[in-house]
């Protein structure tokens, strides 16, 4: 037996000498064609231990896996050797495969992972293949995941993840994980003196301060997006060794981020120093930019220097640059310390822009704008135009690109081709309007939806062509009678060579609406520029106008286009407590900037002007409710053309109103108490104007906490603000109060107050009584007062379980007399069960009551 255990105990301690090496780890992949990839397995080992891996075994996902070799093995010192394996897979089809590798065991004394000799290292990447994207590849680790760093001092680290994708990658800390891809059980991340964490942007990891020295291991998830949609990620398992020390990391000092025009050359210095003296700083720089095919970016690396060192980095960049995501240079500067040398990272962020469209250009014609531009990338994906009427005086400022909402612009069309440099547009096939000055911008986009800055900004006008009408005023209002003035300018840009005339002008009119305009009046030639629709019930209706311009070289005569329309002014007045609330609506081609409200003056019999605003609507306050009020509105405007007459003035329908008071009066604020006899209410008003018009309150009540409320009392005094139930038959329920004004308008109901049985004495029997006829305690009665028992079903047994006594009357009243054969009972100890019907917010609640009487005589 002795001979088994030993040999057990060697068996288990070989496997532990075998098996404690992983220290650190990735799996990274990239796509070779159609659905195979490669993927590249990097791990890091503990150099001494004789489990030396020349070939581990790879689960793909896909419910296969395969052993693949290591093609290489670096020693990089300080007990850390490098392991690289690959290994090529062809998936059966597209979608998510969770690429794994599990190895016995992690080494030896990791201080945050328990008992991590015993615990396999496990590591794994997500590979998606998406069927509405192109193939993904993992980003490139640039930077080791063995690291070191000293007791008390921060620590940085920075995976140097290079995506050549150019997905986004989003960063965070996750737990390691063990046997089967679990978390590892009791894992923690490494203690702080102040804080540890990841930047989810940059990837910077931070550990301000280690506290113990030892080996600790961390786990970085890296995830990736493209266009928004998560394309894939890879799990960095990195080791970090703390140590004693008394060293200070370098500093990095250069920009954070930038951008660059594309085509332009993108210069600026990166210097890192050494507060700690005579020590050498090296240099170096990580990042996607060194990786593109037709990259000449240069950065002078590893560059070294006692103290500090500096160089530039330069990158002449071109289209094929652009893209959306800015590109990450992380810089890393690293001292010669000893026994440590510590390490700094810092990330810098370069955006490549596409320059904006160039020459462009900008044609009237009819009712459309023909543009047109030179393409300034020929890798684009298409174009964006954008339009606003009048300009903006947007100017362009650095890195900013597409076009911003605060500019007034609008996106009115896209051309979905990188050879298409022309738009026309049409207003979606509603023409444009004349007299008015569109302006123009147009940018660039890219299939990473990446956008140029934008052009300059252009304008035009449409050639009048056609009337252009100017005036739809109300002359008078009336029912029957009224009057609209119509005013219109001439066309004077008539192509006279498709349309060598004579020319007459229709006008023609609809109400309320311009679904169905119909002629109204026609002028044999273009001298009128005035007429006057009369017999109209302009108090009740709003009219709609349009010119048709017609051609009479042949007959019958040919319509050569109508005007932009235009409504008159319409006004509407709602009434409120001592206020009118006017609002008016229009339909116009010119830009209506201010509207003046006139109200009618019985004094002089004239409309006095009131106030003006941009709006559309107006309120007149401090009126007299049930007085008669009258208004038109008067609205100032003009054509962007500034050879049209301006200002336009239009005035609407006279209209009037009362105001009424509708507006309820403010809700109480109700508060309450009670002593379980009276009960005493209170409400306060959120402001003092809220008293002005109250004449009274009602007080509502319900029994239950869900109940139907009704009135039981009313307060007519409006400034009271209290009220008292006295000796109710039950305190339990629920009161709220509502305010009423003086032409008997009511508030919201108050907030509810409610009031239970727990507030006030409950229903509680004694345990002892001495019906012996002295006047004391002669009958067995609940103590006194009791509160809201509606009744109680009482039996009282004596001690063989015989009922000696029952009652419904919640007062009890029994005098030790058996209620079944009139003899008094004996004393001794007797039982009572007691079911109390009490009143409460929720309705009758049977209470049970069990318990001793002890009967003396």
């Amino acid at each position: 037996m002795r001979r088994v255990l030993l040999c057990l105990y060697f068996f288990i301690t070989c496997i532990h000498v075998y098996a404690t090496h992983e220290r650190a780890g990735e799996i990274l992949y990239k796509h070779i064609s159609g659905l195979t990839y490669q993927i590249t397995l990097i791990t890091y080992t503990y150099t001494p231990s004789p489990a030396d891996r020349n070939e581990l075994e790879v689960f793909w996902g896909d419910g296969t896996s395969d052993i693949i070799q290591r093609t290489s093995k670096t020693n990089l010192g300080s007990d850390v050797q490098q392991n690289v394996y690959i290994g090529t897979h062809t998936y059966p089809a597209m979608g998510s495969y969770m690429i794994s590798m599990e190895d016995p065991n992690r080494n030896q004394g990791i201080i945050n992972v328990p008992y991590s000799v015993d615990i396999p290292f496990y590591i794994e990447s997500e590979l998606i293949i998406n069927p509405f994207l192109p193939f993904n590849n993992s980003p490139i680790l640039e930077n080791p995941p063995i690291d070191i760093g000293c007791v008390s001092k921060p620590f940085y680290h920075n995976p140097g993840a290079v995506d050549l994708d150019g997905d986004s990658l989003v960063y965070s800390l996750v737990k390691c994980k063990g046997f089967g891809g679990q978390d590892i059980p009791g894992y923690t991340i490494p203690l702080a003196s102040n804080s540890i964490g990841i930047d989810a942007e940059t990837g910077d990891f931070y550990w301000d301060s280690p506290i113990l020295q030892g080996e600790y291991n961390i786990a970085i998830l890296i995830e990736e997006y493209r266009y928004g949609v998560k394309v894939g990620s890879v799990i960095r398992d990195m080791q970090i060794i703390i140590m004693a020390c008394d060293n200070n990391p370098p500093e990095i000092i250069t920009i954070d981020d930038t951008c660059v025009n594309a085509g332009d050359t993108l210069i600026f210095k990166v210097l890192a120093k050494d507060k700690d003296y005579a020590q050498v700083v090296t240099l170096t720089a990580a990042s996607a930019i060194f990786h593109l095919a037709d990259s000449l970016a240069y950065f002078d690396q590893p560059i070294a220097g006692s103290d500090s060192v500096f160089t530039y980095f330069s990158w002449p960049t071109n289209c094929n640059h652009v893209q959306k995501q800015a590109y990450s240079i992380v810089f890393k500067a690293k001292d010669n310390g000893a026994p440590v040398s510590l390490a700094s990272m810092k990330t810098s962020w370069v955006t490549v822009v596409a320059p904006a469209p160039q020459n462009v250009q900008v044609s009237p014609f009819e009712r459309t704008m023909l543009l047109s531009w030179d393409a300034s990338c020929n890798n684009v994906a298409g174009y964006r135009i954008y339009r606003r009427e009048g300009k903006s005086g947007f100017i362009l400022q650095h890195c900013e690109t597409g076009v911003p909402t605060s500019t007034g612009y609008q996106l009115i069309g896209e051309v979905k081709s990188p050879n298409i440099t022309s738009f026309v547009d049409d207003n979606k096939g509603y023409g444009l309007k004349f007299g008015i000055e569109y302006c123009y911008v147009v940018i660039a986009y890219f299939d990473d939806n990446a956008e140029s800055y934008a052009s300059r900004e252009i304008c035009a006008m449409l050639k009048n062509y056609l009337p252009i009408i100017t005036h739809v005023s109300i002359e008078e209002t009336n029912n029957q009678s009224g009057k609209i003035l119509i005013r219109w300018t001439l066309p004077d840009d008539i192509d006279t060579v498709q349309y060598p005339g004579p020319y007459s002008l229709a006008i023609k009119r609809d109400i309320d609406t311009f679904a169905n305009v119909v002629t109204i009046h026609t002028f044999p030639s273009l001298s009128d520029t005035a007429f006057i629709d009369s017999l109209q019930n302009t108090e009740s209706h709003q009219f709609y106008y349009v010119l048709g311009l017609y051609n009479h070289t042949n007959s019958p005569p040919t319509l050569i286009d109508y005007s932009d329309p235009a409504s008159s002014v319409f006004l509407n007045i709602d009434s409120t407590d001592k206020a009118l609330f006017l609002s008016w609506d229009e339909d116009v081609p010119w830009h209506n900037t201010m509207y003046e409200i006139y109200r009618y003056n019985s004094s002089t019999f004239q409309f006095d002007s009131i106030g003006s605003t941009h709006q559309q609507f107006y309120i007149d306050k401090s009126l007299t409710n049930g007085e008669r009020y009258c208004y038109y509105v008067q609205s100032v405007g003009n054509y962007d053309d500034t050879n049209l007459v301006r200002p336009l003035l239009n005035k609407s329908q006279i209209k009037c109103g009362v105001p009424v008071d509708i507006v309820s009066p403010c809700t109480p604020l109700l508060s309450g108490e009670t002593d379980c006899i009276d009960i005493d209410l209170e409400w306060k008003m959120p402001f003092d104007s809220c008293f002005d018009d109250i004449t009274k309150y009602y007080i509502y009540y319900t029994e239950k906490i869900n109940g139907d409320y009704r009135i039981i009392d009313s307060v007519l005094d409006g400034l009271k603000q209290t009220y008292s139930l006295k000796n109710p038959i039950s305190i339990v329920g629920c009161f709220t109060v509502r305010a009423i004004d003086s032409i008997n308008n009511y508030s919201d109901y108050s907030n509810k107050v409610c009031f239970d049985i727990d507030l006030c004495n409950p229903y509680y029997l004694p345990n002892i009584f001495s019906p012996n006829g002295d006047g004391i305690n002669d009958l067995f009665t609940p103590f006194y007062p009791y509160e809201m028992v509606e009744s109680v079903d009482m039996r009282i047994y004596n001690r063989w379980g015989a009922l000696v006594f029952k009652t419904d009357n919640p007062d009890i009243l029994w005098d030790g007399t058996n209620q079944f054969n009139t003899l008094k009972c004996a004393e001794g100890v007797y039982y009572y069960a007691c079911d109390v019907r009490e009143y409460t917010l929720f309705g009758i609640r049977t209470r049970f009551l069990q318990g001793s009487i002890t009967l003396v005589r």
